[in-house]
């Protein structure tokens, strides 16, 4: 599940459509013009196709996939867009997608034998989910009291901060190491600490 509706499209043609999605990927170039004709939706899908290859495009050539600025490697040969998504297709081929809030699916699928595994916004990149209705203070406090009342299990993945611990201090934490792998350097990529929160 995901409220972006654009990653969930994507998902869906990967599942449905992988051989036309490629297809669709392997005739465009990349170039600086097209990412911004693109992202300033100069250029329209005229399908959900061309929409998933339109998103998959902006994500794939840009910095950190933020669909921000487009961002290409001065010292390797441009990315080839055209992918096997036969992997991808088979982890989805059973699954159920939904283009859902939390809250509906935390009502929706708990039972005593669920298990969730959440993967809400980050304390401090709010900004980066306007697009999506935003994720601020009350949709963490919200997501917060809803687990503390389902009859199932929950794995939450958060940034470590007070905020985070406070909400969540009655309940198991694992501290996590994580390198992000934004930086083509190694040596300069950024480490964090990141919780895994637990109810059992």
């Amino acid at each position: 599940n995901d409220i972006n509706d654009e990653l969930i499209n994507l998902h869906l043609c990967i599942r449905n459509k992988p051989q036309s999605l490629a297809n669709v990927l392997n005739s465009m170039i990349i170039s600086r013009k097209i990412f911004h004709m693109l992202k300033n939706k100069e250029i329209k899908p005229r399908n959900d196709l061309e929409r998933a290859a339109f998103y998959f495009y902006l994500i794939s050539t840009s910095f950190g996939s933020s669909m921000g600025q487009f961002a290409m490697s001065k010292q390797r040969a441009p990315k080839r867009l055209c992918r096997d998504f036969s992997l991808h297709t088979k982890r989805l081929k059973n699954a159920s997608i939904e283009n859902k809030s939390f809250e509906y699916i935390l009502k929706e699928y708990d039972y005593n034998e669920a298990l969730f595994y959440l993967d809400p916004p980050y304390v401090g990149t709010e900004n980066y989910y306007k697009n999506t209705g935003g994720f601020g203070l009350k949709e963490h406090e919200l997501l917060c009291n809803l687990l503390k009342n389902i009859k199932g299990k929950f794995m939450l993945s958060y940034n470590d901060c007070e905020l985070i611990r406070e909400l969540y201090k009655d309940f198991n934490f694992k501290e996590l190491k994580v390198r992000y792998s934004l930086n083509n350097n190694v040596s300069k990529r950024k480490e964090s600490k990141e919780l895994l929160i637990i109810n059992f």
